[in-house]
């Protein structure tokens, strides 16, 4: 008897730690540039989070240009979120930008699971919404 339920245990735990593999660790995207900042990559790591429905969120940019030289007015980098294509930007905040190393990071939360995921080149941080010049988009879904 003891060795049925060794064996029942045994199952039980490869199924759970299969489980736990099937549900993953953070998503990974590498990401190019778009045309307007050719050359450029971005990794974005998501880990989701659909229990409290929001995903943590990092962003390593490299071969970057700065702002000023994607768009003549810019002078930041914004990242946004929107749940959907029908849905409105949200800002969730600025890339940390290194001029010198033309690289840039940012670390944050989004309060979705799932969304459309974008970084552009705008006039001031605080703007309402995405100018339209943008330089990565993505989306972030399991």
């Amino acid at each position: 008897m003891n060795h049925v339920r060794s064996l029942v245990l045994s199952f039980a735990l490869a199924a759970l730690a299969s489980s736990a593999v099937a549900c993953g660790g953070p998503l990974t995207y590498q990401v190019q540039g778009t045309p307007m900042a050719n050359g450029a990559d971005a990794k974005v790591v998501a880990e989701v989070d659909e229990t409290k429905h929001q995903t943590k969120i990092a962003v390593e940019a490299e071969n970057l240009a700065p702002p000023e030289r994607i768009s003549e007015a810019a002078k930041v980098f914004v990242l946004w979120q929107r749940k959907g294509a029908d849905a409105a930007w949200s800002r969730i905040g600025t890339l940390e930008y290194d001029g010198d190393k033309r690289k840039g990071k940012f670390e944050g939360t989004v309060p979705e699971a799932a969304f459309d995921f974008a970084l552009s080149v705008e006039p001031e941080a605080n703007v309402a919404s995405p100018s339209g010049k943008t330089v990565f988009e993505k989306r972030v879904s399991k």
